[in-house]
């Protein structure tokens, strides 16, 4: 009993400690959800002028506001007791060890651990998120990267190699990667520092590797009234410029809407010549076989899945905003994305990980928190409507370009192959919506089709090492990467 006495100080501080951090890192979570909230709300009162609510409009959002507090409530309240049984537990291993002296962690060490853990969930994981904006993503101003060309709205960068020893080929089959709008650019180079880069696993092959980015559509009038068939019109540019460099038609490389977008300009017809084959990664092709999203924007009455996302700038022009649109993500996985229940699951990383999660975990909750931008609205109608609409029997998208159906079989006969890779646990863009396309060219033998495990960016960050279990440039469980699809073309290609 002296001993518990002698300590209880210490034990109180460290309470204390405890305490002040868990109301710090409570406070940034939700200020983080409550300020897209704001906007998203915003947002939404502005549309509500241009096209007033209906009753029924009304009673649809209040039952779904409903449903949604349910189940922010039932997940933070679950994720709480999941941990704090656990502390619990601890802590009274931790009571016994000081009151009978037996070996192991004492109150003192156990209240000491657990206030430094809630310290660095409150304190150093914010800082670290802003320190690895450094380490995270293409550093476009590095030497890096070569600013080859721009279109009225896209920049152009070709991406050197990370590896030593490595030089680009440059009569090798160039590969053009198209970010998705919503995401941004970055996630695709994840940290090329540390091996985890997407795109760099293409250029560390020696492949001529280049990137459309979409220049800031807050400053760029072109962007904020692009249309699909202005996209496809720069991307057939683009691709003509890098054939011209390196005598070979391109591979493009989609990634989420980035892939659809690919898929659409090629079917076109407007790029034939320039580009003979698609790489698509967690792409959804029809949305409307997706469980929740497709679900989640189905519900949705009339034109509210797009209308009351639209911003209006000061120059006049609309824009779909991206941190609504993001918003909607969210709420798919609420029981998740809950302030509470997110500021515990980054507990819990903290407390595995011994106050140490690293780098990626810092990578990912930047981009989570920060890369997000505006679309233009044709874009954003775009794929609203692949969520509204399915893939005909005959294999017609739901969207057109140039007032003409796209036809899937069109694939055949433009000579265009087309490798497509989905995440097993995809919460956003799951199998079946990815996949959607296997039963229409099940007999045109231009679709090959390959599982990652993991979520839907794992592809993006978890891959790239040279010894990873699902290498992206090698063979696994009888399929291969999508580096090794392309190179295998550029391969067969060679006399």
């Amino acid at each position: 009993m002296y001993w518990m006495t002698k300590d209880t100080p210490t034990i109180a501080f460290n309470t204390l400690r405890y305490g002040l951090a868990w109301t710090t890192a409570v406070e940034h979570y939700f200020e983080d959800f409550n300020t897209t909230y704001l906007t998203a709300a915003r947002t939404a009162a502005a549309g509500a002028q241009d096209r007033p609510l209906s009753l029924a409009d009304v009673m649809f959002f209040y039952r779904h506001k409903l449903e949604l507090g349910e189940q922010a409530y039932i997940g933070s309240v679950m994720k709480m007791l999941e941990f704090h049984v656990e502390q619990a537990h601890d802590g009274y291993q931790a009571a016994l060890n000081t009151l009978f002296g037996l070996a192991g962690e004492n109150l003192v060490q156990f209240s000491e651990r657990e206030a430094s853990v809630m310290e660095g969930v409150a304190y150093d994981f914010p800082k670290a998120i802003e320190d690895i904006k450094h380490e995270f993503g293409f550093q476009f101003d590095t030497d890096g990267y070569e600013h080859v060309m721009e279109t009225d709205c896209f920049d152009v960068y070709k991406v050197l190699p990370t590896k030593h020893g490595v030089k680009i080929d440059e009569n090798a089959k160039p590969v053009l990667l198209l970010p998705p709008y919503l995401l941004g650019a970055h996630i695709l180079a994840f940290l090329p520092g540390e091996g985890k880069s997407y795109t760099h696993a293409f250029a560390n092959q020696g492949t001529p590797t280049y990137v459309r980015v979409v220049k800031d559509i807050d400053f760029t009038p072109a962007v904020q009234l692009m249309s699909c068939e202005d996209d496809c019109e720069q991307t057939r540019q683009i691709c003509k410029f890098i054939k011209q460099n390196h005598g070979r038609q391109v591979t493009l490389n989609g990634i989420c809407q980035g892939g659809y977008i690919g898929l659409i300009n090629i079917l076109s017809g407007k790029l034939g010549g320039l580009v003979d084959a698609l790489i698509s990664v967690v792409a959804p092709v029809d949305g409307t076989q997706s469980a929740k999203l497709g679900g989640y924007i189905q519900k949705l009455p009339g034109d509210l899945s797009t209308h009351f996302a639209y911003d209006t700038l000061p120059n006049g022009n609309k824009v779909a905003n991206g941190e609504v649109m993001s918003l909607g993500f969210k709420f798919l996985a609420l029981s998740k994305e809950a302030p509470l229940a997110a500021m515990y699951n980054m507990k819990a990383l903290h407390k595995s990980t011994d106050g140490n999660p690293g780098k990626t975990a810092a990578a990912i909750n930047r981009w989570l928190r920060h890369e997000r931008a505006h679309l233009p609205v044709d874009i954003a109608e775009m794929s609203a409507k692949i969520y509204k609409s399915p893939i005909t029997k005959q294999g017609v998208l739901p969207v057109t370009l140039y007032d003409q159906e796209l036809n899937l079989h069109e694939l055949k006969k433009l000579g265009v192959k087309w490798y497509l890779a989905y995440s097993k646990g995809d919460d956003l863009v799951d199998k079946n919506s990815a996949t959607a396309a296997v039963e229409h060219l099940r007999n045109d033998d231009v679709l090959e089709v390959t599982e990652y495990p993991g979520g839907h960016v794992g592809i993006m960050t978890s891959f790239a090492g040279e010894y990873s279990k699902y290498p992206l440039n090698g063979e696994f469980n009888g399929m291969r990467g999508p580096v090794r699809f392309h190179l295998s073309l550029q391969e067969a290609m060679q006399p």
